[in-house]
């Protein structure tokens, strides 16, 4: 008889489904409200959205020491929701008043606060499970697909109320959510499990008013970079040379046997910056895209093309159940896909994405438009690979580094997070025409080479991958063989 999750679990992932539908409610219409309403040209809305994206990802760094060491993961939770809610009320207000500014300050706030508190639930989940539990994959798929049951709504939902409505009721709904998620804090905290040892700590009316007065700061220092690009990625690139140092150097504290599982990891998130870089151009050159060259209904039905971005969430959400039963099933049977090879595999899925996306070329009527298909079909396969790749990079940090270290290296798995969002709106800038006007028929070839190239470069990484993965398989199955040597040693000795 199969085990239950805990009620954890259960809470989180109620949090997440409003989180979710906060955040992705932005992330849908953010690129095209900064160039519809700001009047900022593709190529920097692009390197802008890039940019908020990648300082949330990078100050989740620091969101993993805080719960490692100084509020706890619980805290950090509740602090996360609380300035993201800050934020989303704060660009609503702008779009009332019509004071651009406010939008910089407002974005500034959701960056920090997703920082501090988006490393939390997945901590809390792994503490939640024993060590090697057979659950934790499928329950960090589940948790995914929670996380897209959100997602799916927003990138449904937010551009309908946008160009209906108003941009402002978009982003309050992204604010009644993440209130939604501070009442539910409040009123099950106590039935949520302690995850560090911070958790089970009083912290004090001094490190708190600390804690208080260094997010402000961040928060005035995300605002500005947001306004000078350059700077911002120049930020985040030294971010990432500090948090390979002190990975690297928390790897000469470990044993033989834990530093090569930590080997594993460091390759795996090389290999997941590249999908990230990839993941990043369903909300700019593949939302483009739709929007120039796609037709706007399904079956007859108006559809708003950027609302073509929910298609991802929704084949998540159908492929998910699916994936985490095969994943259990056969972790029990111990015949699962290794970490490694379920990289790979995902790499090499999402080369397939791309070159369905570049042969729609081929199939544009006289005006250069596309059946629905053509965005359609690309958005499956991206859903396999992200559940392969983003949804079990989580319990692969689970996996291999050690539970000590786990939410300050959650926050060095999300820098890849960061520094793939700068990369990836870089990326995408290259799909862009710059003031070029352009017929459909004409960015429908564009747009066909574009994805053309990144088939090619994806398939390149996945090949790398495969090469690479019965090599990290070895020094995973060390953690096995190692210790019977390590015994025969001490006998000899």
């Amino acid at each position: 008889m199969k085990k239950r999750h805990p009620l954890t679990f259960y809470i989180l992932c109620t949090c997440q489904f409003w989180w979710a539908l906060s955040f992705y409610s932005l992330w849908a219409i953010l690129p095209v409200f900064l160039g519809d309403e700001l009047g900022i040209d593709q190529k920097t809305s692009f390197a802008t959205f890039g940019a908020f994206a990648a300082l949330g990802a990078a100050i989740l760094f620091i969101g993993g020491w805080l719960a490692d060491k100084v509020l706890g993961a619980k805290r950090t939770l509740v602090w996360g929701y609380f300035f993201q809610g800050l934020g989303y009320f704060i660009i609503a207000y702008s779009a009332i008043t019509a004071q651009p500014h406010f939008v910089f300050i407002g974005l500034g706030t959701v960056a920090v606060g997703r920082g501090i508190g988006s490393v939390a639930p997945p901590t809390i989940i792994a503490a939640s499970y024993d060590k090697d539990d057979p659950r934790l994959d499928g329950a960090y798929t589940l948790f995914y697909m929670v996380n897209n049951i959100g997602a799916f709504l927003a990138q449904l939902g937010a551009p309908i109320m946008a160009y209906s409505i108003g941009w402002t009721s978009a982003f309050i709904l992204s604010a009644v959510g993440m209130t939604v998620n501070v009442v539910t804090y409040l009123m099950f905290n106590k039935k949520i499990k302690d995850a560090t040892e911070a958790d089970m700590q009083p912290v004090p009316v001094k490190t708190n008013g600390i804690f208080l007065v260094g997010t402000l700061l961040t928060i005035a220092t995300a605002s500005y970079l947001l306004t000078n690009l350059p700077l911002a990625q120049a930020v985040l690139g030294f971010a990432a040379l500090v948090i390979l140092f002190l990975i690297m150097k928390e790897m000469k504290k470990e044993e033989p046997i834990s530093r090569k599982r930590m080997v594993v990891g460091l390759v795996l998130m090389v290999q997941a910056l590249a999908f990230f870089v990839l993941y990043n151009q369903m909300p700019t050159s593949l939302n483009f895209f739709a929007i120039n060259n796609i037709e706007p209904e399904i079956f007859g039905i108006p559809v708003n093309p950027v609302s073509y971005q929910s298609l991802n969430p929704m084949w998540v959400i159908f492929l998910s159940p699916i994936l985490a039963h095969i994943y259990t099933t056969l972790g029990e049977k111990g015949k699962d896909l290794s970490m490694p090879g379920k990289f790979a595999l995902g790499m090499l899925i999402c080369a397939a994405a791309f070159a369905c996306a570049g042969f729609s070329q081929y199939f544009g009527d006289e005006n250069g438009m596309l059946s629905p298909f053509w965005i359609a079909a690309p958005h499956f396969l991206f859903a396999i690979g992200e559940l392969l790749i983003s949804a079990l990079g989580l319990s692969a940090i689970a996996k291999l580094f050690p539970s000590r270290i786990r939410g300050f290296i959650y926050g060095a798995w999300n820098m890849t997070l960061a520094l793939a969002s700068v990369a990836g709106a870089w990326v995408a800038g290259l799909s862009s025409s710059g003031d070029v006007e352009m017929t459909p028929v004409e960015s429908l070839a564009s747009y066909g080479s574009y994805f053309y190239m990144l088939a090619i470069a994806s398939a390149v990484v996945g090949v790398v991958c495969v090469f690479l993965a019965p090599r990290l398989n070895k020094l995973i199955e060390a953690d096995v063989e190692t210790p019977v040597d390590t015994d025969k040693a001490q006998t000899a000795s």
